[in-house]
């Protein structure tokens, strides 16, 4: 990047008066571009337009503002230029996934865009920008959620202290699923800076799906629980369990929007290290073609032979696709052109020495050794991208995961199917106890299918049988079969899902 450029020079302007009123027009004067020229070059070298990028910036300082306290959210507003408190609330949320507030109160937990200046890595910041924004604001709404819970559980504990522990348990666990997504933050930051940092997405989005599965348990362990109390203690703990509810609800949305946006940017980065291995092998080819030309002219043919060999080493590099190139081939033309040029130092001692054509043969080899040290650091995952696009392996893995976390999903709710089986025991007649231990057998069938199977439409037609079942059980048990409706409420999302 050449940072003495007018465009880039013209960010400079941009720090300098970023709270005053900028225009296009003003910023194309500074540096003496027309407003056209300017628009297109600020594109075409930064990546984005040029008034987005100011607005970036304006947030990003205002980020800063906030989190060091102090002015209001309208002074900040004002100091960068928003006319009301709304405008700027719509504004911040939409670079940040929060509201200013929940930014001034959380901002230790989230993670603000970093700025680039290089092309590649904005249009790559622009999509994990999109992805810290979901990322933020599930994370303040687990925070919020933990400080809710609470909050509602101190204000009911005196009259129902058995459950005091219950609510601090499901906050501390609420609270631990912000801090496992906040350590995912800082390392998707990293791939617009380090693209390489790509091959580790399946890590980052398991991270993400753990949250998701957490917050899922918790919510319904909280239901569950709550199903077993009273009828006038539910209604107590309701807006509690819908918080949970609503936190996971909100999990899976964003979880699916950010397995997308992994499939988005690994596309990005691997055409990228597509078109650059392309050009990498372009360029040593032609260092190599170079070399046999200079070679080949020499004169009466002295090094004719090497020519030849040379040009031998070259075809079979142009030759080659691609995706068939590896770390292996280019070592063994590194090692047939070592050898090519250690036959034609010992011819050089008693024939002309060929000074050019020496120089070009060592450019030939300083080019391969480039172009090696480039497939030498990609990683497996990254290497692979050469072959295939990346985001198809994330729709695949999505489409495979799907059934085995069906079949996951029923084992868990087996395991509190029995639970409730032995809790119910003094309740139930032989009969109830011989139905319900069936719907357990059936629920394990449905899971042991799911986990073997590819066809969700079959597992999902198997948990609807289930669900059918439970909830004629718990119809049975009338006041008592409340947890079974629960159980049956959860196989009903599944089913739907």
């Amino acid at each position: 990047m050449n940072n003495d450029h007018p465009v880039f020079r013209s960010l400079t302007v941009i720090e300098e008066r970023i709270r005053e009123k900028l225009t296009v027009e003003s910023l194309a004067d500074s540096i003496h571009f027309s407003k056209y020229h300017y628009q297109r070059m600020f594109r075409e070298l930064v990546g984005d337009s040029v008034m987005r990028y100011v607005a970036r910036r304006r947030m990003a300082l205002a980020a800063k503002e906030l989190a060091q306290g102090g002015a209001s959210v309208l002074a900040v507003a004002l100091q960068y230029g928003y006319d009301s408190h709304e405008g700027f609330i719509r504004a911040f949320r939409a670079y940040m996934g929060v509201t200013p507030t929940e930014y001034r109160r959380y901002h230790l937990s989230i993670a603000s865009p970093v700025m680039q200046k290089e092309r590649c890595a904005m249009l790559y910041s622009k999509v994990t920008d999109e992805m810290l924004r979901e990322l933020n604001g599930l994370i303040v709404r687990a925070r919020e959620t933990a400080a809710f819970t609470r909050k509602r559980g101190e204000a009911i504990s005196a009259d129902l202290p058995a459950y005091t522990r219950l609510w601090e348990f499901i906050a501390d666990r609420t609270d631990a699923m912000a801090v496992q997504l906040t350590q995912t933050l800082e390392r998707i930051t990293r791939i617009a800076q380090q693209p390489d940092a790509i091959s580790a997405r399946f890590i980052l989005i398991k991270a993400i799906e753990d949250a998701v599965f957490w917050s899922d348990i918790t919510a319904f362990q909280a239901r569950l629980t709550v199903s077993r109390a009273k009828p006038e203690h539910r209604e107590l703990f309701d807006p509690i369990c819908a918080a949970c509810g609503q936190l996971a609800q909100e999990a899976h949305e964003k979880s699916g929007k950010l397995a997308g946006l992994f499939g988005e940017l690994s596309a990005l980065i691997f055409h990228d290290m597509r078109e650059n291995a392309q050009t990498r092998i372009e360029q040593t080819a032609k260092a190599g073609q170079e070399a046999v030309a200079e070679l080949s002219a020499e004169k009466e043919g002295a090094y004719a032979h090497s020519a030849e060999a040379l040009k031998t080493v070259v075809d079979s590099l142009c030759a080659v696709p691609l995706e068939s190139i590896s770390v292996g081939s280019l070592e063994d033309a590194l090692l047939q052109l070592d050898i090519i040029a250690f036959a034609a130092d010992v011819d050089a001692l008693r024939v002309s020495p060929a000074g050019e054509a020496f120089e070009k043969i060592a450019k030939f080899r300083e080019q391969l050794c480039e172009t090696m040290a480039f497939f030498q650091a990609l990683s497996g995952d990254l290497a692979q991208a050469l072959v295939q696009p990346p985001k198809s392996a994330v729709v695949e893995r999505m489409e495979d995961k799907a059934c085995k976390d069906m079949a996951f999903q029923g084992n868990i709710l087996l395991f509190y199917l029995k639970g409730e089986l032995q809790k119910l025991n003094g309740c139930l007649c032989e009969e109830q106890k011989t139905a319900l231990e069936a719907v357990c057998g059936r629920l394990a069938n449905a899971a042991a299918y799911a986990d073997r199977a590819a066809d969700r439409d079959e597992v999902k037609k198997k948990l609807q049988a289930v669900y059918e079942d439970i909830l004629a059980e718990a119809r049975k048990l009338g006041e008592y079969g409340e947890p079974l409706r629960c159980i049956a409420k959860e196989i009903e999302g599944m089913v739907a899902h």
